[in-house]
């Protein structure tokens, strides 16, 4: 078996740093948003936060899910989801999630008629 290479992460890719980046947070801000209670303890810190978007420390699941609710994400994105890839389809699944039912019944219907002319238009 090879030797690791010191840059190489350990632990599983997640997409913390880009969610991160995307709501225009530094390690610090990010780590404020997990404190226990303001003006408390942090729950992590940013150095922390920067081995765990590296893959060089593992994260917890209490840990993932207070990330999440800081970034203003479910957790499973930031396992999951690029934002830099998929950054304006995620947006507007998010504010269709907050978005009536009707509301979005009326975005599905539109998605799906421009969807189909899209494909018959090749």
């Amino acid at each position: 078996m090879l030797p690791r290479m010191n840059d190489e992460p350990l632990y599983r890719k997640t997409y913390i740093k880009e969610w991160r980046q995307k709501q225009g947070l530094s390690l610090r801000r990010l780590a404020d948003r997990l404190e226990s209670s303001p003006g408390g303890d942090l729950l992590i810190s940013h150095t922390s936060i920067g081995r765990i978007e590296k893959g060089k420390q593992p994260y917890s699941q209490p840990i993932l899910e207070a990330l999440a609710h800081a970034l203003g994400v479910p957790a499973w994105m930031l396992l999951e989801v690029n934002p830099e890839k998929d950054g304006d389809v995620i947006d507007i699944t998010l504010r269709l999630g907050k978005a009536s039912p009707e509301v979005r019944q009326q975005a599905v219907t539109i998605l799906e008629a421009f969807l189909q002319s899209a494909v018959r238009g090749r």
